[in-house]
């Protein structure tokens, strides 16, 4: 796909309302032009060969990418700074406060510490509160919603593009790694749902969509996503749910889309990576993984001898059929041939 296709996703992605998931579904896969190979770009270490000797593919934690601002919210703290203190800027102001924070807590007032009750329900102690810090406290709560939800954000990434000379230096160890050839066309290699085990996986419920990543310098703003996890933490903090009135205000343009927006679009520097993610789309507890046998695999151009020779040896022990390696052609470009018969063993 190039990035116009991926802005015409993008956009019917931001879209959907969720009201009806099924429906929302077809729009975006009428948006998704799927190429017929992807490619995952490995490096030569301990984690990666048992991967590719057993056909996993593992999924990453987005706290865990080597780019800060991957699936990064952007929240508009200035905004939410703003609504927080609209709610001491006056005696009249302050006094709904503590009528709100009294339906907020009624009927749990004895299972929370005395203190916590009196400093939100009696308006002249909560006057004092943003004299003592408690503005930025809460800011810096929010920085750490976005962390939990960059923490909760599971995927594994594949580009279009097997040449990609930017990612050999990458993410295949500056050429000394390799690359694993996926065929989408090619169902019978997924073997996730078809073993015993499978049954009682979420995966096999829910499936792992594959959807490419858009490209923009125009961020999504998740603002209004940012709050909404922000009341449910707090409600499960404090362990009594949200009054109705609260949740409506909160959960007000919150879509079940929100976490693949936040995880789809990129800033247009990485508009050649080509990416494509398949996102987890239900909680699952570590390690969570994907058993899918790659159609071949392409060796890098500055792999050493005794590396290359494992690579080999893992790759046909997993069953992979087609092994290439890399090499300059004559038109001075990055390209692939099939691996010579007296180097396949």
């Amino acid at each position: 796909m190039n990035n116009e296709q991926r802005i015409e996703f993008w956009n019917v992605l931001c879209s959907l309302k969720g009201e009806n998931p099924e429906a929302d579904q077809k729009q975006l896969q009428e948006k998704i032009v799927l190429p017929r190979y992807l490619f995952r770009y490995r490096s030569v270490n301990s984690n990666n060969l048992d991967a590719l000797r057993t056909n996993r593919l593992y999924f990453s934690s987005a706290n865990y990418y080597d780019d800060p601002f991957d699936t990064f919210l952007h929240i508009d703290f200035q905004k939410i700074k703003n609504e927080f203190e609209s709610n001491f800027q006056s005696d009249a102001a302050i006094e709904q406060l503590a009528i709100g924070m009294k339906h907020f807590i009624s009927g749990h007032e004895n299972e929370l510490p005395e203190v916590f009750v009196n400093a939100v329900t009696d308006p002249s102690k909560l006057k004092t509160l943003p004299q003592n810090g408690l503005i930025n406290a809460f800011l810096s709560y929010v920085m750490d919603v976005r962390n939990e939800i960059r923490k909760n954000t599971w995927s594994v990434c594949f580009s279009e593009n097997g040449l990609n000379e930017t990612l050999w230096l990458k993410y295949a160890d500056q050429y000394k790694g390799y690359t694993l050839v996926y065929d989408l066309d090619n169902t019978e290699n997924l073997r996730c749902g078809k073993m015993d085990k499978c049954k009682d996986c979420g995966i096999l419920q829910y499936g792992t969509p594959l959807y490419p990543v858009a490209y923009s310098n125009e961020p999504y703003d998740a603002t209004s996503f940012a709050r909404f996890v922000l009341g449910q933490k707090l409600s499960q903090q404090v362990n009594f749910p949200l009054p109705p009135f609260l949740q409506a205000d909160l959960s007000k343009g919150i879509t079940p889309w929100e976490r693949e927006k936040t995880t789809l679009l990129k800033k247009m520097c990485h508009q050649y990576d080509e990416e494509w993610r398949m996102i987890l789309p239900c909680p699952m507890n570590p390690p969570i993984m994907r058993e899918w046998v790659p159609a071949g695999i392409i060796l890098g151009l500055r792999m050493n001898p005794s590396e290359k020779n494992l690579v080999i040896t893992l790759a046909k022990e997993a069953g992979i059929a087609q092994l290439y390696e890399s090499y300059i052609n004559i038109d001075n470009k990055l390209d692939i041939r099939p691996l010579p018969a007296e180097n396949r063993t």
